[in-house]
């Protein structure tokens, strides 16, 4: 059941003709926040030897993050605010990955990550994916627990996986298969 007030969130497909900025700044956050954690959680800086920034890093891959053949890539907005992103990509066939689920610190508690969540899956079964695959810190256990809520379990360690190598042991793999919706 999602909550009242993350029923009135809307999902803008991006197009980065419109969007550009906000999903740049968007990831910026994403990523700056991803890295404090590491930084906390591991003892690991991993900006401390890398000569681009995450601004940098983020606005070269701008491209590749959105491009959609076969998925696609949300914003949130409620009220005219942007909330938060979330994206669901071909890793391989019938196999999608969700990617970039982030709901800003101050939106997060209300329900608008599982309403994410359940989009992006709901966008899956349309585009036929069987099975689902994402990966989360160890730090996000609130992640941990929205994901185990619908249905996905934890698997091991998937060839297409972002994850930085030094701390792929240390991550956490969840796949969920969907039900066959053409029966």
């Amino acid at each position: 059941m999602v909550s009242r007030m993350a029923e009135k969130v809307h999902f803008l497909p991006v197009d980065l003709r419109v969007h550009r900025s906000q999903v740049i700044d968007l990831n910026c956050e994403f990523m700056d926040w991803m890295l404090r954690e590491i930084t906390k959680y591991f003892g690991i800086d991993l900006l401390a030897k890398s000569a681009v920034s995450v601004r940098d890093y983020v606005t070269g891959m701008v491209e590749k993050l959105c491009s959609a053949p076969h998925g696609i890539y949300y914003l949130l907005e409620i009220e005219e605010t942007i909330i938060g992103m979330g994206a669901l990509h071909q890793v391989r066939k019938n196999i999608a990955e969700i990617k970039r689920m982030y709901i800003r610190p101050t939106y997060r508690g209300k329900g608008y990550g599982k309403a994410l969540l359940q989009q992006l899956m709901q966008k899956a079964k349309e585009f036929g994916y069987h099975s689902i695959y994402l990966e989360s810190g160890p730090f996000m256990t609130t992640a941990h627990n929205l994901y185990r809520s619908v249905g996905f379990v934890e698997r091991s360690e998937y060839p297409e996986t972002e994850v930085p190598p030094q701390l792929r042991s240390k991550w956490l793999y969840m796949e969920k298969t969907l039900e066959d919706t053409s029966k």
